[in-house]
């Protein structure tokens, strides 16, 4: 006969429950009682409505529309058993005590809620770089997208040698300023350095692992539409 084995899962609010019990059941004040009462379960209800801001100005704001204590209380020196109960929660759930602001996108939201100073920063630096990268592809595209260039390039073998573009027929057509300056921009080696990529010997945008971002000649049919598009 096989038992079946029941998995409890661990009762995460436990200390912070804990802590909330002691202060209930030292303080004489029914005032007191009924405010941690009032504490606890709008600690519960923005854990129920999958909130994340545990800070004092959303506890203070629920608080006071079930008559409360409000924000000013919870900060002053009356108000650090509140203040000590509210971070043990919000540290169980994995919520944030500062204010988190609501127009902020999702991933702000989240960088918000680690508390590590040096990780935070750590994030928002690879975010960014992330972001650079975006704009530069993005850039890279558009521009490519509107070109028509009337050039073959030799097939690529197994060897790598140099590129070199057969007669085009006919000419590419005049593009604005702004395309051909976003593609000069876009293969520039010193630009492509900053963002951690590189030009290939077969004529690829690739990161430095070798991972290739742009196809071979890709560099090379760019440099040939600045090349015609100036003398046109």
């Amino acid at each position: 006969m096989t038992e079946k084995l029941t998995t409890i899962a661990p009762d995460i609010l436990k200390d912070a429950r804990q802590l909330y019990q002691v202060q209930r059941s030292t303080t004489s004040k029914p005032t007191k009682v009924e405010n941690l009462d009032k504490v606890w379960e709008v600690l519960n209800a923005i854990r129920d409505d999958g909130g994340r801001d545990f800070s004092l100005a959303e506890v203070g704001r629920r608080l006071e529309k079930i008559g409360g204590p409000k924000t000013q209380s919870l900060r002053n020196a009356q108000g650090v058993h509140y203040r000590e109960i509210i971070t043990a929660y919000a540290g169980a759930v994995s919520g944030a005590t500062r204010y988190i602001a609501k127009n902020k996108s999702n991933v702000e939201q989240v960088l918000d809620l680690i508390t590590d100073p040096s990780m935070r920063a750590t994030l928002r630096v690879a975010l960014d770089d992330a972001k650079r990268l975006k704009v530069v592809n993005d850039n890279l595209h558009a521009a490519f997208k509107s070109l028509q260039v009337g050039a073959t390039l030799p097939p690529q073998t197994g060897v790598e040698t140099p590129l070199k573009l057969s007669t085009p027929s006919p000419e590419p057509e005049n593009l604005p300023p702004r395309l051909l300056n976003a593609l000069r921009k876009g293969i520039d080696p010193a630009r492509v350095a900053q963002q951690g990529l590189r030009v290939g010997e077969d004529g690829s945008i690739e990161t430095e692992q070798g991972d290739k971002l742009f196809p071979p000649a890709f560099v090379v049919a760019i440099q040939f539409v600045l090349d015609h598009s100036s003398k046109a």
